[in-house]
Protein backbone atom coordinates (compact mmCIF):
# COMPACT_ATOMS: atom_id res chain seq x y z
CA UNK A 1 0.00 0.00 0.00
CA UNK A 2 1.45 3.33 -0.98
CA UNK A 3 1.19 6.28 1.40
CA UNK A 4 -1.48 8.82 0.49
CA UNK A 5 -0.39 12.35 -0.12
CA UNK A 6 -2.53 15.09 1.28
CA UNK A 7 -2.27 18.30 -0.66
CA UNK A 8 -3.58 21.35 1.10
CA UNK A 9 -5.85 23.85 -0.63
CA UNK A 10 -3.52 26.82 -0.05
CA UNK A 11 -0.71 24.91 -1.76
CA UNK A 12 -2.92 24.12 -4.75
CA UNK A 13 -3.99 27.77 -4.99
CA UNK A 14 -0.37 28.91 -4.87
CA UNK A 15 0.58 26.47 -7.62
CA UNK A 16 -2.30 27.64 -9.78
CA UNK A 17 -1.25 31.27 -9.34
CA UNK A 18 2.30 30.42 -10.25
CA UNK A 19 1.28 28.40 -13.27
CA UNK A 20 -1.01 31.10 -14.62
CA UNK A 21 1.62 33.78 -14.19
CA UNK A 22 -0.33 35.74 -11.60
CA UNK A 23 2.23 35.24 -8.88
CA UNK A 24 3.52 38.79 -9.50
CA UNK A 25 0.19 40.30 -8.42
CA UNK A 26 0.20 38.72 -4.96
CA UNK A 27 2.49 41.40 -3.42
CA UNK A 28 0.18 44.08 -4.82
CA UNK A 29 -2.84 42.40 -3.25
CA UNK A 30 -1.03 42.15 0.08
CA UNK A 31 -0.12 45.85 -0.03
CA UNK A 32 -3.71 46.80 -0.83
CA UNK A 33 -4.94 44.83 2.17
CA UNK A 34 -2.44 46.55 4.47
CA UNK A 35 -3.31 50.09 3.38
CA UNK A 36 -5.40 52.04 5.91
CA UNK A 37 -9.07 52.46 5.03
CA UNK A 38 -9.79 55.76 3.25
CA UNK A 39 -12.07 57.04 6.03
CA UNK A 40 -9.20 56.98 8.52
CA UNK A 41 -7.89 60.47 9.25
CA UNK A 42 -4.16 60.60 9.91
CA UNK A 43 -4.42 64.22 11.15
CA UNK A 44 -5.93 62.95 14.41
CA UNK A 45 -2.93 60.88 15.52
CA UNK A 46 -4.27 60.32 19.05
CA UNK A 47 -7.10 58.20 17.70
CA UNK A 48 -9.71 60.27 19.55
CA UNK A 49 -12.74 61.70 17.83
CA UNK A 50 -13.33 65.42 18.32
CA UNK A 51 -15.87 66.18 21.02
CA UNK A 52 -19.42 67.00 20.05
CA UNK A 53 -20.93 70.29 21.18
CA UNK A 54 -22.90 68.46 23.87
CA UNK A 55 -19.73 66.75 25.16
CA UNK A 56 -17.93 70.10 25.28
CA UNK A 57 -20.78 71.68 27.25
CA UNK A 58 -20.79 68.75 29.67
CA UNK A 59 -17.00 68.94 30.14
CA UNK A 60 -16.74 72.72 30.40
CA UNK A 61 -19.93 73.69 32.21
CA UNK A 62 -22.37 71.11 33.56
CA UNK A 63 -20.01 68.57 35.13
CA UNK A 64 -17.87 71.20 36.93
CA UNK A 65 -21.04 73.03 38.04
CA UNK A 66 -22.50 69.82 39.46
CA UNK A 67 -19.26 68.87 41.25
CA UNK A 68 -18.81 72.38 42.63
CA UNK A 69 -22.34 72.48 44.04
CA UNK A 70 -22.18 68.98 45.52
CA UNK A 71 -18.70 69.56 46.99
CA UNK A 72 -19.55 73.07 48.23
CA UNK A 73 -16.70 74.52 46.19
CA UNK A 74 -17.67 78.10 45.33
CA UNK A 75 -14.46 78.68 43.35
CA UNK A 76 -15.27 75.74 41.08
CA UNK A 77 -18.86 76.92 40.61
CA UNK A 78 -17.98 80.49 39.67
CA UNK A 79 -15.18 79.24 37.39
CA UNK A 80 -17.82 78.01 34.92
CA UNK A 81 -19.14 81.58 34.55
CA UNK A 82 -17.72 84.37 32.41
CA UNK A 83 -17.56 87.21 34.96
CA UNK A 84 -17.31 89.89 32.26
CA UNK A 85 -20.32 88.64 30.27
CA UNK A 86 -22.57 87.51 33.14
CA UNK A 87 -25.02 90.27 34.09
CA UNK A 88 -24.70 91.23 37.76
CA UNK A 89 -21.96 88.65 38.35
CA UNK A 90 -21.14 89.86 41.93
CA UNK A 91 -24.78 89.37 42.98
CA UNK A 92 -24.83 85.87 41.45
CA UNK A 93 -21.60 84.93 43.26
CA UNK A 94 -23.06 86.17 46.57
CA UNK A 95 -26.29 84.29 45.89
CA UNK A 96 -24.37 81.06 45.30
CA UNK A 97 -22.27 81.62 48.43
CA UNK A 98 -25.42 82.08 50.52
CA UNK A 99 -26.96 78.95 49.00
CA UNK A 100 -23.91 76.84 49.87
CA UNK A 101 -23.91 78.22 53.41
CA UNK A 102 -27.62 77.47 53.85
CA UNK A 103 -27.65 73.90 52.45
CA UNK A 104 -25.47 70.88 53.11
CA UNK A 105 -25.54 68.32 51.52
CA UNK A 106 -26.79 69.19 48.05
CA UNK A 107 -27.40 66.69 45.25
CA UNK A 108 -27.75 68.00 41.73
CA UNK A 109 -28.66 65.86 38.72
CA UNK A 110 -29.17 66.94 35.15
CA UNK A 111 -30.28 65.48 31.86
CA UNK A 112 -29.31 67.40 28.75
CA UNK A 113 -32.28 67.75 26.44
CA UNK A 114 -30.87 69.97 23.71
CA UNK A 115 -27.73 71.90 22.83
CA UNK A 116 -27.51 74.37 19.95
CA UNK A 117 -24.89 76.86 18.90
CA UNK A 118 -24.31 79.70 16.53
CA UNK A 119 -20.72 80.83 16.11
CA UNK A 120 -19.35 81.42 19.62
CA UNK A 121 -22.68 81.29 21.50
CA UNK A 122 -24.59 78.22 22.64
CA UNK A 123 -27.76 77.35 24.46
CA UNK A 124 -28.27 74.16 26.43
CA UNK A 125 -31.58 73.04 27.85
CA UNK A 126 -31.42 70.53 30.67
CA UNK A 127 -33.78 68.94 33.14
CA UNK A 128 -32.41 69.78 36.60
CA UNK A 129 -33.22 67.90 39.80
CA UNK A 130 -31.88 69.20 43.08
CA UNK A 131 -32.24 67.90 46.63
CA UNK A 132 -30.81 70.14 49.34
CA UNK A 133 -30.75 69.54 53.06
CA UNK A 134 -30.62 72.71 55.15
CA UNK A 135 -27.66 73.17 57.48
CA UNK A 136 -30.24 74.37 60.04
CA UNK A 137 -32.04 71.20 61.14
CA UNK A 138 -35.22 73.17 61.95
CA UNK A 139 -35.69 73.94 58.24
CA UNK A 140 -37.28 71.60 55.72
CA UNK A 141 -35.35 69.89 52.96
CA UNK A 142 -35.75 71.39 49.52
CA UNK A 143 -36.39 69.49 46.31
CA UNK A 144 -36.59 71.32 43.02
CA UNK A 145 -37.06 70.14 39.47
CA UNK A 146 -37.03 72.46 36.52
CA UNK A 147 -36.11 72.74 32.90
CA UNK A 148 -33.17 75.12 32.89
CA UNK A 149 -31.85 77.12 29.95
CA UNK A 150 -28.11 77.80 30.00
CA UNK A 151 -26.63 80.54 27.80
CA UNK A 152 -22.93 80.13 27.08
CA UNK A 153 -20.13 81.84 25.24
CA UNK A 154 -17.07 80.15 23.77
CA UNK A 155 -13.87 81.61 25.16
CA UNK A 156 -10.19 80.73 25.01
CA UNK A 157 -10.65 78.12 27.76
CA UNK A 158 -13.84 76.55 26.44
CA UNK A 159 -17.52 77.25 27.07
CA UNK A 160 -18.48 79.60 29.90
CA UNK A 161 -21.90 80.34 31.33
CA UNK A 162 -23.20 83.85 30.88
CA UNK A 163 -26.77 83.30 32.11
CA UNK A 164 -29.29 80.67 33.17
CA UNK A 165 -33.05 80.67 33.59
CA UNK A 166 -34.77 80.44 35.95
CA UNK A 167 -32.14 82.76 37.37
CA UNK A 168 -33.55 82.51 40.89
CA UNK A 169 -33.14 78.72 41.08
CA UNK A 170 -30.47 78.99 43.79
CA UNK A 171 -32.09 81.97 45.55
CA UNK A 172 -35.48 80.49 46.43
Amino acid sequence: MTPKRIVSLPLIALLLLFVTGLLGTVPLLAQAQQAPPPEQDDSNASGQEPLTLTEEVLRDVLQPLQRGIEEHNLAQIVAVFDPEETPDYPRLRDQLRAFLTQYDPVRLRYKVLQVTSEKDHAIAIAEIDMAATPADETQLAVQRTTQMRFQMKLGTKGWKLVAFKPSDFFAQ
